[in-house]
């Protein structure tokens, strides 16, 4: 729908005003103009009155009485005859005068008085006026004062002035009408989104409101951004409150757990280095130092994940790294039937040890959710100040309603999995100053790994 400013319905509504004031300027001429027409129907009266006079104290010959006398005003006709019957044989009479004529002239001989009528001739009107002279003739005079040519046109500007006060009243009603009916539609709008952001703004049909609901429609998409924003740092404080709390239980756990572990591999060690032993109680020896290994690798997880520092930095060439687990892992992918690919290379300012760990993580999960015969593919991309190991595989990927559960420590989908890979990654990405995100595009599922751009270069190996 086309937005109508406000200017352009109060220039209207202005214009309509101008117009009215001229109409109304115009017919209040006209009837001063009309009113004109009975001053010149009296002026008229007044003439023929005295010509009529004049005409009576004259002595006409008898042969003047047929003949319109001499007279000073244009337009006015007067003579004289005997009876009121000879009106019809005046010289040069108009025929709509003879009746006017004859019965003005027949008052005058009754009443031996000036007689003055007044006859309609439809485009005029007829002043008449006879008078009795001292000789027994009957002296009249005539005088057609024409009507004002002014009743029609008249007629035509007081219809245009109807129309245009019609047509004023209108605007100003419909204007009111649209300005009301688009404030209380904002209105409405304004109480929806105060329940939902995502309400949609009317459009309205004024041009100045319209603005105001470009304006609504911002806010509320900004305050839509900063609920999002807002409900993301919940979930980060919440996430961050458990991995607290989960800090305080792994120091905990470090410190009561790992000095006993210590103390039984060094007998362990101690009794392994004895070499009376027997080989199966060698072999069981080693199986528990494994173990207690695993229990310490643990530990340190738990650790990782709850905020622990990780090593010193230095230039880290992904493209090498990567490609160093892919190959520390081609036994296991091989077994899976599944083949990864490497592609591009950047060097990031980060620990190459705790980044093997994060790399590692992606680069199982992505083999362990990928059909036989897959292919997963990692790649390493660079930009300005960051650089990413992007992770991809054709798996099923992660129920939409648990995404958010993804990286939260001891998920997992799988039914070994400890449920601390993505977590520790993620705790990696994060300690470094990047990230880990989960990503899905059709039948691919993306993990990208984020790291800090390194303007050095990577030292060669002495």
């Amino acid at each position: 729908m086309a937005r109508r400013a406000i200017r352009q319905r109060l220039s209207i509504i202005i214009l309509l005003g101008v117009l009215t004031a001229v109409l109304s300027l115009v017919a209040l001429m006209r009837a001063l103009s009309a009113m004109s027409r009975t001053l010149r129907v009296e002026r008229a009266r007044e003439a023929v009155t005295e010509e009529v006079d004049r005409l009576a104290r004259l002595e006409p010959s008898s042969d003047s009485l047929a003949l319109p006398p001499a007279t000073t005003h244009v337009g006015l006709r007067g003579g004289w005859v005997r009876t009121p019957d000879e009106a019809s044989r005046v010289v040069g009479l108009p025929p709509a005068w003879r009746s006017p004529l004859r019965q003005t002239l027949a008052a005058a001989a009754e009443t031996g008085d000036t007689a003055i009528s007044e006859a309609d001739l439809g485009s005029a009107s007829l002043v008449l006026a006879a008078k009795q002279g001292q000789d027994g003739t009957l002296a009249w005079t005539a005088y057609p004062v024409p009507q004002a040519q002014l009743l029609a046109q008249l007629r035509w500007a007081i219809a245009a002035l109807a129309g245009a006060t019609v047509l004023l009243v209108t605007t100003m009603v419909w204007g009111a009408f649209s300005f009301r009916r688009s404030t209380m539609e904002l209105h409405r709008t304004l109480v929806a989104l105060g329940r939902d952001l995502t309400t949609m703004v009317p459009e309205p049909s004024i041009a100045e409101l319209g603005g105001i609901a470009d304006g609504i429609r911002r806010l509320a998409a900004d305050l839509q951004t900063s609920r999002q924003a807002t409900e993301r740092l919940l979930r980060e404080l919440a996430q961050k409150e458990r991995l607290a709390a989960l800090g305080r239980v792994a120091a905990g756990v470090a410190h009561e757990v790992r000095n006993p572990l210590a103390s039984i591999k060094l007998r362990l060690d101690l009794t392994a280095a004895s070499p009376a032993l027997p080989d199966a109680a060698r072999g069981a020896i080693a199986t528990a130092s494994g173990e207690i290994a695993r229990l310490d690798r643990l530990v340190g997880d738990l650790l990782l994940v709850a905020g622990q520092k990780i090593g010193p930095r230095t230039a880290v060439g992904l493209g090498e790294l990567v490609r160093a687990r892919v190959d520390a892992l081609a036994p296991w992918t091989s077994a899976r039937r599944v083949d990864v690919r490497v592609d591009g290379d950047a060097v990031a300012h980060a620990d190459p040890d705790s980044v093997a760990r994060a790399v590692d993580n992606l680069l199982r999960n992505a083999v362990e959710a990928s059909p036989a015969g897959a292919t997963v593919r990692a790649r390493i991309v660079e930009a300005a100040r960051q650089v990413e190991v992007q992770v991809e595989d054709a798996g099923g990927g992660v129920e939409p309603a648990r995404v958010d559960e993804l990286f939260e420590p001891f998920f997992t989908t799988k039914a070994e999995g400890t449920g601390l890979g993505l977590a520790i990654s993620r705790a990696i990405a994060r300690a470094h100053g990047g990230d880990v995100v989960y990503g899905r595009s059709g039948e691919t599922t993306r993990f990208s790994l984020t790291l800090p751009r390194s303007a050095a270069p990577v030292e060669a190996a002495a």
